[in-house]
């Protein structure tokens, strides 16, 4: 179970969800008086507390969890919400699994899968939906069974392409982190899923499109790599320093 352990500490980290999430939807604007918290996107209200409740603040992630609760009771299909109190439920199985917990993990495992299910149903084109589930599955699906892994990773690269497709007439003007994080997002799940051609394409395309970049470096990097070497991207960003 030291894998469960391993995916809860890096995979689903705050540079997992952050870099995804939040690079991919507008920035609210700087020196303006805060919205009213009804009116803010959802993750500008639990990020901070969720962020460090998966960081070991327990209190922390109680109160991100209060937070959930409080918009689903005042809108049942809140799908912002939903997702990260799915998110938050996954990771709470990851922990378990890591003590070698399975009959308490699996259930707060299926809830939270279907309450990330739920809110994509729910509000399937909402970047804040779509990119939390993928960043949440993308690290668990490389230490589950055989049977789970593939339909993890084809749950992810639904986010990623809804997303991708969603961007795509105005993606060179996203910034070199959110693009960055995107194409290497989809790089990462084809070469997964074994679709290396696909991936290949993503890798060179940041390499173009990104030059003297960091995310330059990393797609050269796994160009020059075998079909066979293991890699996994971690977000590049202040989240993961």
């Amino acid at each position: 179970m030291q894998k469960w352990n391993r995916w809860v500490v890096s995979g689903l980290s705050v540079a997992s969800i952050a870099s995804a999430t939040l690079a991919n939807a507008p920035q609210e604007p700087t020196k303006v008086e805060k919205k009213p918290e009804a009116e803010r996107r959802f993750d500008l209200v639990v990020r901070e507390d969720i962020f460090a409740g998966f960081g070991g603040d327990d209190d922390a992630l109680k109160r991100g969890e209060a937070e959930c609760d409080k918009a689903i009771k005042l809108e049942p299909k809140n799908a912002e919400a939903m997702v990260w109190r799915g998110a938050i439920h996954v990771f709470q199985a990851g922990q378990l699994f890591g003590k070698g917990q399975p009959v308490q993990a699996f259930p707060l495992w299926t809830a939270g899968l279907k309450e990330m299910d739920d809110a994509v149903r729910l509000d399937p084109d909402n970047v804040g939906v779509r990119i939390p589930r993928a960043s949440v599955l993308l690290p668990a699906s490389r230490n589950t069974p055989a049977a789970m892994r593939d339909s993890l990773l084809k749950t992810v690269l639904e986010d990623f392409e809804t997303i991708f497709k969603k961007q795509a007439d105005h993606l060179d003007s996203l910034g070199t982190h959110p693009r960055g994080e995107l194409r290497m997002g989809l790089a990462d799940t084809y070469r997964l899923l074994g679709k290396l051609d696909k991936s290949k394409e993503q890798l060179e395309a940041i390499a173009k499109e990104l030059p003297d970049s960091e995310y330059e470096a990393k797609a050269k990097e796994w160009l020059a790599a075998a079909p066979t070497t293991k890699l996994a991207h971690n977000c590049i960003g202040c989240h993961s320093k």
